[in-house]
């Protein structure tokens, strides 16, 4: 209780992405391989596991809830890209942030505004590819993609 607690209360609670959200995402992104992906509030790794195995990023993926960093690691050796796929449990406002040239979010409008100053500041230039919900400080969405009842968006800066 006190994980699902916390990962609630820091960004968002976790909510499956499916496999056509993600591979718009990925599409949009115009993710290739060897492009390094860091997913923000990484759940079971759903989209790493994607970026990874179709598109061959290579992956890292944050998260704070330890029972998901269990089930994201193992999802990625069920699908045989750990070797593609590292999982740190971490705090996403907290954390270093690793080089990167994709960074993907999946977050409640407030964790959103409070994490895109940090990835400014972090990053020169980097892609961002967010679902559903949208960067408020400025940011240009560069492309959207509309898939079933949720959008999925490009950043650039």
């Amino acid at each position: 209780m006190v994980a699902v607690t916390l990962t609630i209360f820091s960004g968002a609670p976790w909510v499956p992405t499916n496999k056509a959200i993600t591979r718009a995402m990925c599409g949009l992104g115009g993710i290739k391989p060897g492009d390094r992906v860091v997913d923000l509030g990484c759940g079971d790794a759903s989209m790493l596991l994607v970026a990874a195995r179709e598109y061959g990023a290579v992956c890292i993926g944050i998260e704070l809830n330890p029972v998901l960093v269990w089930l994201a690691r193992w999802r990625a050796y069920r699908n045989g890209v750990s070797d593609m796929v590292t999982i740190i449990r971490g705090n996403i406002f907290k954390v270093d942030l690793p080089d990167t040239d994709v960074v993907v979010l999946y977050l409640l409008p407030k964790a959103m505004q409070k994490i895109e100053q940090r990835l400014r500041d972090r990053y020169t230039h980097v892609k961002v590819l967010s679902h559903d919900f949208t960067l408020s400080g400025g940011a240009t969405i560069k492309k959207e993609q509309p898939v079933g009842r949720a959008t999925a968006r490009l950043y650039e800066w």
